[in-house]
């Protein structure tokens, strides 16, 4: 386990809770002992870790290095979000994972929810896919308040922070899963400057499918209630994904009611489970898993093109 911040520490235990024996290492020698001991790991300089697979949970700048250095030992690798910050670092993690036979896989934790796999069940209802609006917000000092938010490294663009890179590509991810390739992209930002930091914290992205889709994406750190919403427009119906709420529902006639076909499990700790047990199974079967580093760099990709119309790509570099 390479990082033990937040996203470290919730794949560390799961991990754990999945009888996988777990080494942790992060420049923060503090951090890594309250970890470990914590959740019954031990602890590794990196230099010295050794193990089967590995778990890339540090700073996002930091992914397409720690990728290289974890494949190179042989190591199948699960990366968090997003693959790279930058396009240098996206064409060596690509490099990286397609000179290696080992397993790839970089974070989608919410297409392993409930909610997302009854939405995708349901789109024969809806009929051919015309538009989708994916929708998220929430308040970024509210996301950990045991710690300063100014710290962390979504509010640092040395770190590879902002709203689009560190949230953005959550909604871009299974846009792309529901539509499929993009051809155009176009995408607005703004710093607004309204939390005291620098970097991006809000967001609009247009997307044209190669199938004929259009989608758009808002996500913002400024919000105070809590956001994250799908709505997709079918040929013959509408679903929407509702994940604050927990609930799928899908209209098929005008002025009727929406029937609600899906009500999701609060504990939403299993969605990483879930994604952490994918992994496990693909390491062990050697199936091609649900989000590649090839699938995961389309992603980067549409995230990046925004940056770069927004004028903070050559800063990012």
């Amino acid at each position: 386990m390479l990082g033990c911040g937040s996203i470290g520490a919730r794949h560390a235990r799961n991990l754990i809770s999945l009888d996988v024996e777990v080494t942790v290492s992060d420049p923060d020698v503090r951090r890594a002992r309250a970890l470990a001991g914590t959740v019954g790991a031990t602890i590794a300089e990196r230099d010295d870790a050794s193990a089967d697979i590995a778990i890339v949970a540090t700073p996002t700048m930091r992914h397409p290095e720690d990728l290289e250095w974890c494949l190179g030992r042989g190591m199948h690798t699960f990366v968090e979000k997003p693959l790279a910050a930058t396009r240098d670092g996206l064409a060596r993690a690509v490099a990286a994972a397609a000179a290696n036979d080992r397993v790839t896989m970089v974070a989608c934790n919410l297409r392993f929810t409930e909610g997302y796999r009854a939405l995708r069940s349901n789109l024969v209802r809806v009929g051919r896919v015309v538009s989708i609006v994916a929708d998220f917000g929430w308040y970024l000092p509210a996301w950990r308040p045991r710690s300063d938010y100014k710290v962390g490294y979504g509010a640092r663009r040395e770190t590879g922070g902002g709203i689009v890179l560190d949230a953005g590509v959550h909604e871009i991810d299974y846009v792309l899963d529901l539509a499929g390739p993009v051809s155009d992209v176009a995408g607005l930002w703004t710093a607004s400057g309204t939390l005291g930091i620098d970097v991006d914290d809000a967001a609009e992205m247009q997307l044209r499918h190669r199938n004929g889709c259009i989608s758009q994406i808002h996500v913002d750190y400024l919000r105070r209630t809590y956001t994250r919403r799908c709505t997709l427009v079918g040929a013959d119906g509408t679903l929407v994904w509702d994940f604050a709420s927990g609930t799928v529902t899908v209209t098929c006639e005008p002025d009727d009611p929406p029937y609600q076909v899906y009500q999701l499990d609060p504990d939403r700790n299993t969605m990483y489970v879930e994604e952490m047990r994918h992994f496990l199974q693909c390491v062990a079967t050697g199936q091609r898993n649900l989000n590649p580093a090839d699938s995961a760099a389309a992603t980067t990709e549409v995230a990046l093109q925004v940056l770069e119309q927004g004028g903070i790509f050559q800063e990012r570099r």
